[in-house]
């Protein structure tokens, strides 16, 4: 995570890199924004990513005794069992990731790495 050319760490990052980008007349600025990119992100995509980068991964074995199958189906659980209240009542999540999980954000930055590339 966090391997690609384009990523940035946070805004104070971005500034300093923007201060010595120079744009020659005829070029143009282009910044594209992700809305609600949480709550919009397509699980099942974002679960065969992962799965494919943890069979890539030469050295997972040494980091970890899990197998694939055992890290995506917890992976999967804790990404398809969301439940939250509105007003008393119960909700279910049933698409995208929920905002406040510790997993949301490495799910979304794997997402739009394996989306850049």
């Amino acid at each position: 995570m966090g391997k690609t050319d384009h990523r940035v760490k946070n805004s104070q990052e971005f500034a300093t890199e923007m201060a010595s980008v120079l744009i020659d007349e005829g070029e143009c600025f282009v910044s594209h924004d992700v809305v609600s990119l949480f709550t919009n992100m397509p699980i099942s995509e974002a679960l065969e990513i992962i799965r494919n980068q943890l069979e890539n991964d030469k050295r997972l074995k040494d980091r970890t005794d899990l197998e694939i199958d055992d890290i995506m189906e917890l992976l999967e659980f804790v990404l398809t069992t969301t439940y939250f209240t509105f007003r008393g009542v119960i909700y279910q999540q049933r698409f995208g990731t929920a905002m406040g999980s510790p997993v949301s954000p490495i799910i979304a930055n794997l997402f739009m790495e394996w989306l850049e590339q």
